[in-house]
């Protein structure tokens, strides 16, 4: 998080966002070659790399809320943070949900048996697509829709001055 925290300071919050997710897909692309029951120690390889997407996630979005509470109460003269808040925080919540259910569907799909002495063939093939394809698919979706994210430092800079001078 400190890194996160330096990084937007210097490249501002959507860069370090879009810069942090493209860090945690390479930390899903190495599930690829970690995911060996011979060699289960390679499974901590891609963690730092995933969880640097993790607080690239978490730090600047909150901030980046703030800046469009802002905004919207510039363009409404409403506030409306707890309604922002509650819908951000739902969206963490669902897809905390969402990835819980998803991995024990996964597992069933590629027909993993968690008490089997040894796998079918394809498993572990099935396993290393979906825990590699599946999380680079939803970064990828977040870089998406950052990407059109406009509310540069500057701007909410200028909002927040704006807001100032209206209010006194």
């Amino acid at each position: 998080i400190p890194v996160i925290t330096f990084a937007s300071e210097r490249l501002g919050k959507k860069n370090t966002f879009l810069a942090s997710q493209a860090v945690s897909i390479a930390g899903y692309a190495l599930f690829w070659w970690s995911f060996q029951p011979e060699n289960p120690m390679l499974m901590l390889l891609p963690l730092p790399l995933f969880a640097f997407g993790i607080g690239g996630l978490f730090t600047p979005m909150t901030s980046m809320t703030a800046d469009v509470c802002d905004l919207y109460k510039l363009n409404t003269g409403s506030r409306r943070e707890g309604t922002f808040g509650a819908i951000y925080w739902w969206m963490v919540k669902f897809g905390f949900a969402a990835a819980g259910g998803l991995s024990g569907l996964i597992m069933a799909l590629v027909g993993f048996v968690a008490d089997a002495p040894a796998q079918a063939e394809g498993v572990m093939t099935g396993m290393r697509l979906a825990y590699s394809l599946v999380p680079i698919t939803g970064a990828l979706l977040a870089i998406a829709v950052m990407w059109t994210y406009d509310v540069t430092e500057e701007r909410a800079y200028e909002i927040r001055a704006e807001l100032e001078k209206r209010h006194g």
